[in-house]
């Protein structure tokens, strides 16, 4: 049983790196979509809300990589 859970740990690995910067990705991904199904017709705010926190969220992965202080 905990060879597989090694296994299962190593391939998620190797897919995502950073378990937290997927998360961000994907928890604001849903957070602009569920906002988008409230707003009809659909906005271009939405859109831009979307890049916004995305670059938002890239930019801090990379600050916390590069072990730079906020």
């Amino acid at each position: 049983m905990n060879a597989l859970s090694t296994i299962l740990r190593e391939l998620v690995g190797l897919v995502v790196d950073d378990v937290g910067f997927a998360a961000a990705i994907v928890g604001w991904i849903i957070l602009a979509g569920s906002l988008s199904a409230f707003l009809r017709p659909p906005s271009p705010w939405v859109a831009i809300l979307l890049v916004a926190g995305l670059g938002a969220i890239l930019l801090d992965s990379v600050l916390r990589r590069a072990g730079a202080t906020r």
